[in-house]
């Protein structure tokens, strides 16, 4: 009895020291893995901006007069929302008209100097004559020569005759006599034949006055007409410009910006004002590129924050830009940021141009799946793990995840629908023993 007692003793000793030795239950949060919908988001800051912009400019260069329109003020399409003082470009148009008439009158006295067809026709007749009378005096020439041979061949004859005794001393002074004329002839028909080639040279060279006359009153006829051309255009476009100083409102809408107020001289090209339609709304906002990345046009998007109180108006991604940019976080970090354009959906939007906002885009939904809390999950390994509790000890797993909101994730595997999951696991190895925190609803 007093050994049985003594083994009684010993019991009751170890189990003592183990009740008083043995490690306490770890204090954790718990969360249940439950059902339920998750949408897979990404949030920005963002402006509002007007979705057709319209800049009104200056058309032409002149003196703008005061521009009494406000931001804030509203138009009308076709409305006249500034002018430049007319005076200047009217002056001009008139001056230009005065040159082209001018030239005009110009050009028509031309007319007059030109040489007449009457004049070109006799002088052509002259020369036509000319040449007919120089191959009669060739002829004449011709005729003259063979004369001369005749007579100088007759003249031979009587002189051998006389030498003879057969003719007579008066043959051969008629013979002598015949020469002669007959050579005073050739002379006088050439003398005929340089006379006709002058003539002619005469009559080709009132010919060629002629032609070179209509050749330098066509040449100035153009030049003149080459000025009126380019005058016209110069006028067709001060035209336009008079036109056009009395500039009007594009569209109908809101005056967004004015750049000028008082009246000044400015270049064509500067900037008067603004107009917009603030029933066209769409958000600016840039995303980081990995999230831009997983975005489609057309995805559903929410526009919110303080400008919109409680009021959350729904949207779609319209489109995303091409190219990414760096820009720099307020914590001084390079950021590689898409810019991505959300539009409102139907409805009336209570604001107006370069308001801030912010946006919500949601990259995926699902409505019934398997939920963990963000905070239950850890990276072991590269993989995501949770502590799952069984008969009050915490049991590692490893868990596949789905999409995830911020809060919570969607579980694929490795926990089941109404296990219990330990929260903020910092302190946790597999086996911990764990119990709820003081007023957390008990384990089941």
């Amino acid at each position: 009895m007093r050994k049985v007692a003594w083994i009684a003793a010993a019991l009751a000793l170890l189990g003592a020291a183990w009740f008083l030795l043995r490690p306490a239950a770890v204090k954790v949060d718990f969360a249940r893995v439950a059902r339920g919908p998750i949408r897979a988001t990404v949030e920005e800051e963002g402006r509002t901006r007007v979705v057709d912009r319209y800049l009104v400019s200056m058309p032409v260069a002149g003196r703008v007069r005061r521009i009494g329109l406000k931001e804030g003020a509203s138009v009308g399409e076709g409305e006249v929302v500034a002018e430049i003082d007319p005076l200047e470009l009217k002056g001009r148009v008139a001056e230009t008209e005065a040159k082209i008439d001018a030239i005009r009158h110009r050009k028509e006295g031309v007319q007059t100097k030109l040489p007449k067809e009457e004049e070109r026709e006799r002088a052509r007749i002259l020369e036509a004559q000319a040449t007919e009378a120089l191959d009669v005096a060739k002829r004449e020439l011709e005729a003259s020569r063979a004369s001369l041979v005749k007579a100088q061949k007759d003249l031979q004859r009587t002189k051998a005759a006389l030498e003879t005794g057969t003719g007579s001393s008066e043959d051969v002074d008629s013979a002598v006599a015949e020469e002669v004329r007959a050579r005073e002839e050739v002379r006088a028909c050439e003398v005929r034949v340089q006379i006709r080639e002058l003539e002619i040279r005469a009559t080709k060279l009132d010919t060629e006055i002629l032609e070179a006359r209509l050749k330098d009153y066509e040449w100035e006829e153009k030049d003149y007409a080459a000025q009126i051309a380019a005058l016209d255009a110069s006028l067709a476009t001060l035209k336009d410009d008079f036109s056009r100083t009395r500039i009007s409102s594009p569209v109908t809408g809101t005056v967004l910006n004015v750049f000028l107020e008082s009246e000044q001289v400015v270049q064509a090209g500067t900037s008067l004002l603004e107009v917009g339609d603030l029933r066209q709304l769409e958000v600016e906002a840039d995303f980081l590129s990995e999230d831009a990345a997983h975005m489609r046009a057309g995805m559903p998007a929410e526009i919110f924050g303080r400008a919109l109180g409680d009021r959350v108006i729904p949207g779609k991604v319209r489109r995303i830009h091409p190219s990414a940019f760096m820009k720099i976080s307020s914590l001084g970090v390079e950021q590689q940021r898409v810019t991505v354009v959300v539009g409102f959906g139907p409805g009336e939007v209570p604001l107006g141009d370069r308001f801030r906002v912010e946006v919500r885009v949601v990259l995926d939904e699902r409505a019934d799946v398997l939920l963990v809390p963000e905070g239950a999950l850890f990276r072991a390994l590269g993989d995501w793990h949770a502590f799952a509790v069984e008969g009050g000890r915490a049991r590692e797993r490893k868990v596949e995840t789905g999409l995830r909101d911020g809060r919570r994730r969607e579980v694929l595997s490795g926990l089941r629908e109404g296990e219990t999951v330990v929260l903020h696991p910092e302190s946790i190895d597999d086996g911990t023993k764990v119990e709820a925190l003081p007023g957390a609803p008990p384990l089941e």
